[in-house]
């Protein structure tokens, strides 16, 4: 089944999903470099991608046009980052909610892309149902494949953070042929060195205890936070499909929720 993609659609047909109370899916990203290898569309497109394959399945649901930017200041050292104020990506994302629920949708899930935007979708989600009772959904979309990934990794902890093992593998498989992973840096994370102290992040399977500001540019002068070399296709399809598994199972509860 084709996806239904919002921008695609006429307003009627739009009109006709919300009148059938379907569920909005609203990809959030960042336009940020990922090393040497990897797109710098890497986290907004993973977001899409997954948004897509869901409304494959889900026939009720509907694919808003993504949010591109988020919060990259780290990465503002790189060529290739647009990143927004953390004040402009809150509003901008209250007013596309308000705009999705004053026409009458009921129901949106927030599929977010990058880690560092987070926080600030968290307080968004608390702060819009306090204010028009809807209850947002966020679906941190690489959180959901991580337990798959723990058990077929190839890399040892420090081997995935930022465009490392698992996002490699990821866009190996949603871009066959187009990742040059022969011009991948590697850059293993010790938190003591790159940080300045030992309880900061490890790897994805392990996150900061503590949290410390750092420029990305200095700690990670390659873009790399990780092993991208023993990434695979098949890791990313194993990966991402363990991802939308688990967000059709959850997107089936919000829907049915009254």
């Amino acid at each position: 089944m084709e996806p239904k993609i919002w921008g695609e659609m006429t307003s009627d047909e739009i009109g006709i999903m919300k009148e059938k109370g379907g569920v909005v899916l609203l990809p959030i990203g960042a336009v940020e470099q990922h090393g040497s290898h990897l797109p710098v569309d890497m986290d907004i497109h993973g977001a899409w991608e997954v948004s897509k394959e869901v409304a494959r399945r889900l026939p009720y649901t509907i694919v808003a046009p993504p949010v591109w930017w988020g919060l990259s200041g780290q990465h503002r050292k790189f060529p290739g980052v647009l990143t927004l104020k953390p004040k402009t990506f809150y509003n901008l994302l209250m007013d596309l909610c308000n705009s999705i629920v004053n026409q009458g949708f009921k129901k949106i899930v927030l599929v977010v892309g990058h880690a560092s935007n987070k926080p600030l979708v968290n307080l968004l989600v608390s702060q819009f149902m306090e204010d028009t009772g809807v209850p947002l959904l966020q679906l941190n979309y690489i959180n959901f494949g991580l337990e798959k990934y723990k058990e077929i990794r190839k890399s040892k902890i420090g081997g995935e953070a930022h465009a490392g093992e698992l996002e490699t593998s990821l866009e190996m498989y949603l871009r066959p042929g187009q990742i040059n992973i022969e011009s991948a840096d590697i850059h293993y994370i010790d938190s003591k060195r790159d940080f300045g102290i030992s309880s900061a992040l490890q790897d994805i399977l392990k996150p900061a205890k503590a949290v410390i500001g750092y420029d990305l540019k200095s700690s990670f002068p390659k873009g790399v936070m990780g092993d991208p070399t023993v990434a695979s296709e098949k890791t990313g399809e194993t990966v991402f499909k363990v991802i939308v598994d688990s967000f059709c199972e959850i997107i089936e509860e919000y829907n049915q929720m009254k």
